[in-house]
């Protein structure tokens, strides 16, 4: 899970954040308010529910996205849900970088841990398939690609999470701005331990869809004690009880990215 390169500290030593005012070609605008409450979030998927964003790069529009609770289903005979998450890049980035990207995992319906994560990626010329399953009896996640036909183990804690699931696990347990919440996360066969550092609340102004009351958090990733810095991120997420990732900036070395929820999944 790679983090981006962070900006330095400013003088008073308070971590940098987005500025207000028109950013990645979204009008924005960010009210400070110590006043909002951050509502007990829901503790259970909502099957059905799908958030769907649009991505910009140095403001032009590159692409679109969702991720979605699609079923529960039954895997290795425990309840689990079904959750998918598609990534894709526009005509216009398509013309020189196309993107289409499906990430599937399937969670024990009460610990959100994951059983089985898959991912099937394209990017450029890129490409990676494969299916990793978690062990919680030998503590052991197998990795098999589908390209190759290699396979590797991982050893693992007993409440590692996918990428998928650690965005669920996050949006349905409770924080407050005093305490930062952690969770080791599997990715690209290695256990991060990444740390969510909610700021502040705020007032999160956005074009053409409303004002949001939003906790601002920045996650920040380790790999066997060392801090990966290869860039910075700010998820700003709903004070209410649905916990929605209303919009997403990235300091990139390649420019600013962001992604901003959708109209339809606001009105869900």
């Amino acid at each position: 899970m790679a983090l981006l390169t962070a900006p330095p500290l400013s003088a008073q030593n308070k971590p940098a954040r987005p500025v207000s005012g028109t950013a990645g070609g979204e009008e924005i605008t960010e009210h400070a308010s110590e006043t909002i409450s951050i509502l007990p979030p829901l503790t259970q998927l909502q099957v059905g529910e799908r958030v769907s964003f649009q991505g910009r790069w140095l403001g032009i529009p590159v692409g679109y996205g969702w991720i979605e609770v699609k079923e529960l289903a039954e895997l290795e005979g425990r309840s689990v849900y079904a959750v998918e998450a598609q990534i894709h890049s526009n005509d216009f980035l398509s013309t020189f970088y196309p993107v289409h990207d499906t990430l599937r995992s399937y969670l024990e319906r009460d610990s959100l841990r994951p059983l089985r994560f898959e991912k099937y990626q394209r990017e450029g010329h890129y490409r990676a398939d494969e299916i990793v399953t978690f062990d919680y009896g030998r503590l052991i996640a197998t990795y098999r690609s589908l390209l190759n036909q290699s396979v590797k183990e991982v050893p693992i804690l007993p409440d590692v999470h996918d990428l998928l699931s650690a965005f669920y696990w996050l949006r349905t347990h409770s924080f407050d701005l005093t305490t930062p919440r952690s969770l080791d996360i599997y990715s690209d066969e290695k256990i991060f331990h990444v740390n969510f550092t909610p700021q502040m609340t705020l007032r999160l102004e956005l074009r053409r869809r409303g004002t949001f009351p939003c906790v601002l958090i920045e996650p920040s990733a380790n790999f066997k004690g060392i801090l990966i810095r290869r860039g910075r991120i700010w998820f700003y997420i709903s004070a209410d009880e649905r916990r929605l990732p209303v919009y997403v900036r990235i300091a990139t070395p390649w420019g600013p990215m962001t992604g901003v929820i959708d109209q339809t999944s606001l009105e869900r």
